[in-house]
């Protein structure tokens, strides 16, 4: 009878876990349906209620795809995106190898110092940041967006958790056979490393492409601009036109979404793996 009773209780505590998760993730899949809602609206109907019955147009995603600077700034944040991704790992993924697997002098005060500027935030050091572009010669072009994603301490952390549950046996063994650090690092690491690699790509794709302050303050010139930020150049007499703003919106999440689907699994996995320290 004790049995019964808490495999009854332990269904209802799982029900109501469950009842709570659907709640939080329709409260959260919300935005995204009035977004894409309002952006097949004209300008009149914008503040609408959301199920308040109007024609669908398409004339807002035309007016953003058919902007004389669209394939500029696509092409822009494109490249923006992938090259910061590749020089990333370039950095990244050795740093964190060294600071896992090897011992050296300071390793432990460094990383402290790196951690400490996780807690900083970004909107502190806007004017600093400004100046040092400014007095580098990268302002108003893309490295000053490419440049300081290669510094980002959070995907090193994931990294050093991920290589820190690998086996030392690994190296062990490789040593002995006479690997350099390179061999191994490249021959062991970084191919049992794909479910971390993956969600350092994703979390990279999504930082990147919806970063709107900094192309916002560092890049002035108007061809030269991402994507997420250039949505601020569909004006209208009285303002923002906000349902075609809301339409470039929507087409700037499409590689997002395309992008999570193809790397849900690899996403999923890195997420439990860096979870397990060795």
């Amino acid at each position: 009878m004790n049995i019964e009773h808490v495999q009854q209780r332990e269904k209802i505590k799982q029900a109501c876990f469950s009842a709570i998760m659907w709640l939080l993730g329709l409260l959260m899949f919300y935005p995204f349906v009035t977004m894409v809602v309002i952006a097949f609206r004209p300008s009149g109907l914008a503040y609408r209620p959301l199920f308040y019955p109007a024609k669908p147009i398409l004339d807002n995603f035309i007016t953003v795809i058919t902007h004389p600077n669209f394939l500029n700034w696509s092409r822009n944040t494109i490249v923006t995106v992938v090259v910061a991704i590749v020089l990333r790992l370039i950095v990244t993924l050795p740093a964190a190898y060294a600071f896992a697997r090897l011992k050296f002098r300071g390793a432990r005060a460094l990383l402290m110092l790196f951690m400490v500027t996780l807690v900083v935030p970004s909107e502190t050091t806007m004017v600093p940041r400004y100046l040092y572009f400014k007095s580098l010669g990268l302002f108003d072009s893309l490295w000053v967006i490419i440049l300081p994603e290669l510094s980002e301490v959070f995907y090193l952390m994931l990294l050093i958790q991920f290589f820190q549950a690998i086996p030392r046996e690994f190296n062990e063994a490789a040593c002995i056979d006479g690997a350099s650090q390179q061999r191994i690092l490249f021959g062991i690491y970084i191919p049992l490393s794909g479910p971390a690699i993956a969600t350092t790509v994703l979390f990279s794709f999504i930082n990147i492409w919806n970063n709107f302050l900094d192309p916002y303050l560092f890049i002035t010139s108007i061809n030269r601009q991402l994507l997420t930020p250039a949505l601020k150049y569909f004006q209208e007499r009285g303002g923002a036109d906000i349902p075609v703003q809301l339409a470039g919106s929507a087409i700037a999440i499409i590689p997002i979404v395309l992008l999570f689907i193809f790397t849900q699994r690899y996403f999923v996995e890195g997420i439990t793996s860096t979870g397990v320290k060795g």
